[in-house]
């Protein structure tokens, strides 16, 4: 089946959302400085200014409300319910039944983006980045060149379910969702798909 959707990420988006990442992780870096040279006070203020303005730029980033579509009927829609702390996603069949919601860490601005799945408050699985190291990579140097892109593995109850593949690997394709187990809920992985492959700055 091949689904397609309307464009939502914009320049603004995705700007706005590197930006917010870049200060908080300077600005954190800052107060591991400042708490080494024994200045408390300078440390915690530097935090809560990191924290106020990483948060005022993360609001700039525009909710995401995308629709997929199987030829020219919607399959499928994705809405955003939170931009911070957390970034909450609702996925939901075309009649409004709901399918998933999908939480992207608050913390994934200053290291590997994990996402986490639930239905009805009930964990399902997760979706995590392969390394810290390879994350930071990609933040910086991704965009510029693919060798920097990291996969990204998806669990559903504590197994392996498959994965979104954005770095190549020799000639096999990228930017594409590889399901090796039946157990998720194929809607929920299209969704989460669309998401880091549409919109991860």
């Amino acid at each position: 089946m091949l689904l397609s959707y309307r464009t939502f990420a914009s320049i603004t988006g995705v700007i706005a959302a590197l930006v917010s990442g870049i200060v908080a992780l300077a600005g954190f870096a800052a107060v591991l400085l400042l708490l080494a040279e024994q200045a408390p006070f300078r440390a915690v203020m530097a935090l809560l200014l990191t924290l106020a303005f990483s948060s005022v730029i993360a609001l700039l980033v525009p909710r995401v409300n995308v629709t997929l579509f199987d030829e020219h009927h919607p399959a499928l829609t994705i809405s955003q319910r939170t931009i911070f702390p957390a970034a909450t996603y609702l996925v939901a069949t075309p009649n409004g039944a709901t399918v998933a919601e999908l939480r992207k860490s608050p913390f994934s601005r200053l290291g590997r983006n994990r996402w986490t799945i639930t239905q009805d408050g009930r964990f399902l699985g997760d979706a995590k980045e392969e390394s810290f190291s390879g994350a930071l990579a990609r933040k910086f140097l991704g965009k510029f060149k693919r060798r920097f892109e990291t996969n990204v593995e998806i669990a559903y109850g504590g197994l392996v379910a498959g994965r979104i593949i954005r770095r190549p690997e020799g000639s096999s394709p990228v930017d594409t969702l590889e399901l090796t187990s039946d157990a998720l809920d194929r809607r929920v992985a299209v969704a989460l798909a669309t998401l880091i492959l549409g919109r991860e700055p």
